[in-house]
Order: structure tokens, then sequence, then C-alpha cells
């Protein structure tokens, strides 16, 4: 099953996939395919803080070039860039 929803990390139109487990998962016409832990969403809202599109996009093509769909977790997602929002 498939809603449109928001990108979570451009904010763009993005597809929502349903998935298994503790995730939210996204198909974005600009970022990809990806999934990021509940845990960290709610870590990232509770510090008001979002992602770097640029960074964390390389990020991603990293992983898809590596065979994988990009999850991005508590651990790696505090490693990817944040700013603070605008």
């Amino acid at each position: 099953m498939v809603i449109e929803m928001n990108c979570l990390i451009c904010v763009g139109a993005a597809e929502r996939v349903m998935c298994e487990g503790p995730w939210e998962e996204r198909d974005c016409p600009e970022c990809g395919r990806y999934r990021i832990s509940d845990e960290l969403i709610l870590a990232l809202m509770d510090q008001g803080q979002i992602f770097d599109v640029l960074k964390t996009r390389g990020w991603l093509d990293t992983r898809r070039s590596e065979g994988f769909l990009p999850c991005i977790q508590c651990p790696e997602g505090l490693l990817v860039t944040f700013v603070e929002p605008t």
C-alpha cells in the first residue's frame, strides 16, 4: 500500500511505503527510497533538527551503491550532518 506523504529529508512530495517494524519508509523523486527509524524521527522532532539535504542524499546514494536499501537509524542519523531550521 502506498500513501502520499512528505519526504522526511527534503519535505517534498513522496510516497509512504508501508513496512514492518519501527520504521517510516518513503520513496521520494529527489531523495530516492529510504527508511528512517521511528526513534530517530522522534529525536529530531524533540531537538528541532532537520537533515542537511545534500549530505543526506549523498549518504543515501553511497548506501544504494553498496546494494542496500538505506536505513537511517539513531547512531547513523546523528552522524549525518543536521542543520538547525531557519
